[in-house]
Parts: structure tokens; sequence; C-alpha cells
């Protein structure tokens, strides 16, 4: 989950996979999806797991072809295989999810990394209070096999 950017009044969470994420931490600026890469079968998968974890919404995919957008909730699939694989999530202008949301995001990174829910969202938990905390309002929890980043 990251919170990392600010969109208006939004906050953005991502889940990562912990295989990728010295990739992906190192790339945040310049990370591009493959074209079309959303449409491969390891993509599909992981758009199959959110919609039946998530109850989201297929929505569309970038021009590039290398993102999947839900809506209801409203959440983005970054997807390559062979760079990198995250969902975004937003929250409201508060500064303070509701424990729905935070068990949403830990459904949804679930469905991406394959991480237990628990850990997911008491890892969430761990990183907004940290990123509340620090100045720069940005942190980071790593997992054995996931990155939440808020």
């Amino acid at each position: 989950m990251t919170r990392s950017f600010k969109e208006g009044s939004a906050r953005t969470w991502r889940f990562t996979s912990r295989a990728l994420a010295a990739l992906f931490l190192g790339s945040v600026q310049t990370a591009a999806a493959g074209e079309h890469s959303a449409e491969t079968p390891g993509c599909k998968e992981i758009t199959a797991r959110l919609i039946e974890r998530t109850n989201t919404h297929f929505d569309r995919f970038s021009p590039s072809g290398g993102s999947v957008f839900f809506k209801r909730p409203d959440m983005v699939l970054i997807c390559d295989p062979k760079f990198v694989t995250y969902v975004s999530i937003n929250w409201d202008a508060s500064g303070f999810p509701s424990n729905d949301w935070f068990a949403l995001a830990a459904r949804a990174g679930s469905a991406v990394t394959g991480t237990e829910l628990k850990k997911l969202e008491t890892a969430a938990h761990r990183c907004h209070r940290a990123a509340l905390n620090d100045k720069s309002e940005l942190a980071s929890v790593y997992l054995d096999d996931a990155t939440v980043e808020c």
C-alpha cells in the first residue's frame, strides 16, 4: 500500500510483491508497465482475484495495456510480471481511513501478493501510523512476501 503521492485530497496506497520491491522502490518515478502486460494470463488471474475478493468492477485498461482500472471501489492494478505488480487504493480526504477501508486494502493486497489478510491489515495500520509520524508522511512496512507503502 502506498500513500506515496496525493491526488487532490485523496491518498493512495500500494501493495507490491516483496520479490519485486527493490525494483519498484528504486523505479517509482519512471516505472511503466509493459505494453499490454495487464492482458497476460498472470495479470488476468490477479484481476479476477481482485474482483472476487473486493467486489470491485472492471472499468478499463490503460491505453498502453499495462494497467487495469477498477471502480466501486476505485483501485488501479499495475501489472507487469517481468517488472513489478502492485495495486493502488485511495481513500477519502480524511487522514484516518476506516477499519473497513483497511480490510479492503488487505483483501486487495492479498489478491496481488498471496499474503495472509491479517498480516497485510496489521502492516497497513503500522504503515499508516508511521507515515503520520514521519515528516515526509511516507512510510514502508516490509513483510516476507509483500511490501506495504503509504
